[in-house]
């Protein structure tokens, strides 16, 4: 019976309860190199991309690895080169999104269903970017009902 009060807790939180807040973004014309840096950095694997605070895209760990894979040549000149190029040119535009009020169910399962590893989420009315949640974000909430028994 006490498991189930506590799954109900659970099953009640909110996008807004796990998210993690204002999250590092990048704007379309930053980067590749800037991305490569924040993402080494703090150890993310996705960022939000905005242009005058709106949310007009994401790049993830998955659209930077194969790219430079398949243009990241030998020669000094030709890496800098590849490391100029802007957000705009691979950065997945127009992502799925929640709002802060959204169930933490539903972005479970957008998580699954989409195969990605983070979603931002944006507040409706200011039309900006307030979080994003990730798979980590989820599992973290898992293992403290498991720590809870």
């Amino acid at each position: 019976m006490e498991l189930n009060g506590r799954m109900r807790k659970y099953l009640g939180l909110k996008v807004s309860d796990v998210m993690t807040e204002n999250p590092l973004t990048v704007e379309p014309s930053d980067t590749l190199e800037q991305v490569e840096d924040l993402m080494e950095e703090h150890r993310i694997r996705q960022l939000p991309v905005v242009e005058d605070k709106e949310l007009v895209g994401i790049i993830t760990d998955r659209d930077v690895r194969p790219f430079l894979r398949d243009r990241y040549l030998g020669r000094p000149e030709e890496q800098e080169r590849v490391m100029k190029t802007k957000v705009a040119s691979i950065m997945s535009p127009k992502p799925i999104t929640l709002s802060p009020n959204d169930e933490l169910r539903e972005a479970v399962e957008l998580l699954v269903e989409e195969k990605v590893g983070g979603i931002p989420v944006v507040d409706e009315e200011e039309g900006s970017v307030v979080g994003i949640v990730t798979y980590v974000d989820a599992l973290r909430c898992f293992l403290e009902l498991l720590q809870e028994e």
